[in-house]
């Protein structure tokens, strides 16, 4: 009796509380993803130079050195624009390769008694008739 106490108190748990966090366990997963690759930082600061290499314009005009600074600066600033891109679509992709397989894993998540079940079925079939042909 106490074994379908048991057996029945499992089957709520399961299908109950711990579905109920399975699902609070992949919204985390999706929360430390985003913030893991920085996306919502790195979106926020997408068009910022990489590094500050010429730190400012010359107070007195000079053609070369201002020349030399905007060109640092622009190529700083489009460097940093490429990186961050990446990173944000290596992100992403990762946030969508998790959301894809979330439903794969629901499924599973909701067959594992069943699955149990026929697995311990079958394994004692199999001790109490050892005279099976593969």
């Amino acid at each position: 009796m106490k074994l379908l106490v048991t057996f029945f108190g499992y089957l709520g748990w399961h299908y109950g509380k711990a579905l109920m966090a399975v699902f609070s366990f992949w919204k985390n997963i999706l929360i430390f993803l985003f913030n893991f690759f920085s996306i919502k930082n790195l979106l926020g600061n997408f068009f910022t130079p990489w590094k500050r290499l010429a730190d400012s314009y010359p107070k007195r005009f000079n053609i070369k050195v201002y020349f030399f600074t905007f060109l640092v600066n622009t190529i700083m600033r489009i460097v940093g624009m490429i990186l961050r891109f990446i990173i944000i679509t290596i992100g992403l992709a990762c946030c969508a390769i998790f959301v894809i397989f979330l439903p794969f894993a629901l499924v599973i998540w909701l067959a594992l008694p069943l699955i149990i079940a026929v697995l311990i079925i079958s394994g004692l079939y199999f001790l109490i008739i050892p005279n099976y042909k593969i």
